[in-house]
């Protein structure tokens, strides 16, 4: 997504929902800070009858409900009653994206912009969403099994009245 006003950015050859993969997740950006929707109820009863999975917004969505309501997964920054176009509009189609959190300053190291590439695949729940390049994922589901047994032997320690220090010690080392 650009904003409205802008002129000069590529127009895609038709709408951005309608030009959705069967299968994929979508990925959209809008512009830092852009206080409206980029997605709403209608969007994702025409990406449901695409086939689309589900879709996540580097931005804002509306009709929280409906989206809860046709149990079709929307993941955004946030939400707004404004619709989105009087204020952005789409542009590029399967292009990468640069993902960074507007809320931080440019080159915050704690946090660095991610490039998210057509294809990557990307897992979301109620906790965030992570971007995991095709080929790396071998690699990511390794080290995500292996945090999750430690994990696990954490947990159960913890429960069986361990302490932290001592928990975190013995299983991961700290």
């Amino acid at each position: 997504m650009v904003a409205q006003s802008d002129t000069n950015a590529p127009k895609p050859p038709k709408h951005f929902v309608d030009a959705a993969e069967p299968e994929s997740v979508m990925l959209i950006s809008s512009p830092p800070n852009t206080r409206s929707a980029v997605w709403g109820g209608l969007m994702t009863a025409r990406a449901q009858s695409l086939g689309v999975k589900g879709v996540v917004i580097d931005g804002r969505c509306r009709d929280l409900s409906e989206h809860r309501e046709s149990n079709f997964p929307v993941f955004a920054r946030g939400h707004s009653i404004l619709g989105q176009s009087p204020f952005t509009r789409p542009s590029e189609l399967q292009i990468p994206l640069e993902i960074r959190d507007p809320t931080l300053p440019a080159g915050e190291p704690a946090f660095p912009s991610v490039t998210v590439n057509p294809g990557d695949i990307l897992l979301a729940d109620i906790d965030g969403v992570v971007a995991v390049p095709k080929d790396l994922v071998e690699r990511v589901i390794e080290l995500a099994t292996e945090g999750r047994r430690v994990d696990g032997l954490c947990m159960d320690d913890l429960k069986a009245g361990k302490g932290i220090k001592e928990t975190f010690a013995l299983h991961r080392g700290k």
